[in-house]
């Protein structure tokens, strides 16, 4: 009697200590579940971020290689809270296959998780693509404008004139046009008054450079109006 009985309270403390576990299992199931929604939160408000303030092209080269920089950071901070949404994600099933249960969210979850990742990537590198030409307009402009005496010819070269006026008027022609996502929507980087703004310090370069290229042909003008 007392090792049947002795038989049976093991057995109980064993069905107690499993109830437990999977309690545990589902609290850590639910958990991943609103942690992994969270992330995908998280990572949209990044997008909304990225579309809307990270706009400014700089107004010379070196702010505009540390805009770069800055972006480049802060797709490391997307990166993370993608991966992380992943992680959770994995441990979801983990845990379904443990409990044979049906995740809540996580079916739903992971899709959205891939489609603002998707979204966030098409962005930055549309990001990228214009600082890098900004870069390029900023760095040229700026050679053109500095005088150099010593290198006159360089200054006289018809062709970076050409590079420079070719570069400002595609960077004025990528501002309109907007990031096209894999189902077909659209989005502006910020507002219509942003982007005018931008085009309008473009612009107002793109006249100074001309006015040297003008000042270069016609050396006389500049003696006569001084």
């Amino acid at each position: 009697m007392e090792v049947k009985f002795m038989f049976g309270f093991i057995r109980c403390e064993d069905m107690v200590d499993v109830r437990r576990l999977k309690m545990l299992q589902m609290v850590q199931l639910f958990k991943c579940e609103e942690d992994a929604a969270q992330a995908v939160e998280w990572l949209s408000e990044l997008l909304d971020a990225l579309l809307k303030t990270h706009i400014r092209l700089g107004d010379d080269a070196q702010e505009t290689k540390v805009l770069l920089e800055k972006h480049r950071k802060f797709v490391d901070v997307a990166q993370s809270t993608y991966d992380y949404g992943r992680q959770l994600l994995q441990a979801t099933v983990v845990l379904c296959q443990s409990l044979r249960c049906t995740s809540r969210s996580s079916g739903d979850t992971l899709p959205r998780l891939n489609r603002v990742w998707k979204q966030f990537t098409i962005a930055s590198e549309e990001r990228v693509h214009r600082l890098e030409m900004a870069i390029a307009f900023h760095s040229n402009t700026e050679k053109i404008l500095q005088d150099c005496p010593e290198e006159p010819e360089a200054i006289n070269d018809e062709e970076q004139f050409d590079e420079i006026e070719a570069v400002g008027k595609s960077l004025l022609d990528r501002l309109t046009v907007p990031v096209v996502y894999p189902d077909g929507t659209e989005q502006y980087f910020g507002s219509p008054s942003d982007m005018a703004s931008t085009a309008e310090h473009i612009r107002d370069r793109m006249k100074l450079v001309n006015l040297k290229r003008q000042q270069l042909r016609h050396p006389e003008m500049v003696t006569t109006e001084s």
